[in-house]
């Protein structure tokens, strides 16, 4: 008997310490604080070249985004020993004008634990901060955060914080953030690097290696993006989550393997043989993501900030209408429209437009066809279209354009090829003609 109540007293004792073991360990930890206020919205600035189209989308779009912009103003990296820096030249009275916050952007290269501990690197980060936060002062831009871009290893943290905490020192008052990896959380040294800091950025976006055939990489795992974020919060720093807009072209070796990643501008001219294959972040299943975000998150959770700015030469990047609509925790989609458009004496023009606020990709094939009672005079294509004659009265056209390419963005119109006719009369889409799969 007293040995059953030892026992039964021993398996109490177990149970009510199993909360407090819980909780030190991270088993049954409470849920963060709770926020449904509206969230700030930001963006990147990533372009080293400040082209005019660059310059336009500073202008027209960056003021839509209340959380700012932050835009990149120096990189550095090291080959053969050497550190070769980049300072980009910002036009900070036109970032002031967007009346909204402006970071800016520190990047810095891989880098070894002994190069991380050199003097002369710590003297070089330090000068760098000043200098593009003193730029931007003598520009009448007082910068909202010098934003430290640098993906370090896990073990490496702790030497981390303390360029970090130079780097405070450098350039107080002016806030310091940083960028962090979700795996830096697995870490007991990333609670006081973030604390260290006045915020972070949460990366929750990457380009993983993949061969060939694989199935195409998502660049954000939304539902693991989700337990990040949660994860993040128990931290109690202030955080933003970086996420995707921007898509890549991955170009492969004959065996398959992954030879470049092609980001920010088409791919260079390569082999018709060259495999090729395209991924790009997931619009509908981000706007799910905003959704969800929008209703409810961790207090400490103050928002997102989308890479990168839409630019209109961009191609690899979301348009304008479709970063938008996800913005606001909408879906969207493309809107396709194909027609002929004659000009009243026999021609006729094969025009597709994107009425949609999502990218559309053009069939791979379009087949025309007319009356008897007209005569076919000429053809030709154009704009990653080819041509041929289909039987004594119709045409076929058959798109030779792939990746970026062969996709319309919103509001974009295009003349895919015309036909020339002996009398005016009307050309019609012979049923079944528009193939998006394989052509025949």
């Amino acid at each position: 008997m007293h040995r059953r109540l030892r026992w039964i007293a021993l398996v109490a004792v177990g149970l009510l310490a199993l909360p407090v073991l819980s909780l030190a360990f991270g088993w049954l930890r409470p849920p963060a604080p709770r926020a449904d206020a509206p969230m700030r919205q930001a963006v990147y600035l990533w372009q080293r070249a400040w082209t005019t189209p660059v310059r336009s989308s500073v202008r027209e779009i960056a003021p839509a985004f209340d959380g700012g912009l932050v835009a990149l103003a120096y990189e550095v990296g090291w080959s053969n020993g050497s550190a070769r820096e980049v300072f980009v030249a910002l036009d900070h009275r036109l970032l002031a004008a967007s009346g909204k916050p402006v970071g800016l952007a520190l990047r810095i290269g891989t880098c070894s634990r002994e190069r991380m501990r050199d003097p002369a690197t710590v003297a070089m980060l330090r000068h760098a901060a000043r200098r593009i936060v003193d730029d931007a002062r003598a520009a009448d831009l007082e910068p909202a955060e010098l934003q430290i871009d640098f993906d370090s290893a896990t073990a490496q943290l702790g030497d981390y914080r303390r360029w970090i905490e130079d780097i405070v020192q450098e350039v107080k008052p002016t806030p310091v953030t940083i960028t962090a990896l979700p795996s830096w959380m697995s870490s007991g040294a990333f609670g006081p690097l973030v604390q260290a800091t006045d915020g972070f950025v949460l990366q929750v976006h990457w380009a993983k290696r993949f061969r060939f055939e694989d199935d195409a990489p998502d660049l954000c795992d939304t539902a693991k993006a989700v337990r990040w974020v949660e994860q993040a919060a128990r931290h109690g720093v202030p955080f933003l989550v970086a996420l995707p807009t921007y898509g890549h072209i991955a170009l492969f070796d004959g065996d398959g393997e992954l030879r470049t990643l092609v980001a920010e501008q088409p791919p260079p001219e390569v082999g018709a043989v060259t495999p090729m294959r395209e991924f790009s972040a997931n619009a509908p299943a981000l706007a799910e993501l905003m959704r969800v975000w929008l209703r409810q998150r961790p207090a400490a959770m103050q928002g997102v900030v989308w890479f990168r700015l839409p630019v209109e030469t961009d191609r690899l990047n979301w348009s304008w209408p479709t970063l938008a609509r996800v913005m606001r925790g909408e879906t969207p989609a493309p809107g396709l429209e194909l027609r002929w458009e004659g000009d009243g004496e026999g021609l006729q023009q094969l025009v597709a437009e994107n009425t949609g606020d999502l990218d559309a990709e053009l069939p791979r094939r379009i087949d025309g066809a007319w009356p008897a009672d007209a005569e076919f005079v000429g053809a030709d294509a154009m704009q990653g279209m080819d041509w041929s004659r289909d039987g004594v009265r119709g045409v076929a056209f058959r798109r030779t354009a792939e990746l970026a390419a062969a996709r319309l963005r919103p509001g974009e119109r295009r003349t895919l090829g015309w036909v020339r006719l002996d009398r005016v009369t009307e050309i019609g889409f012979r049923e079944g003609a528009l193939v998006c799969g394989a052509t025949d």
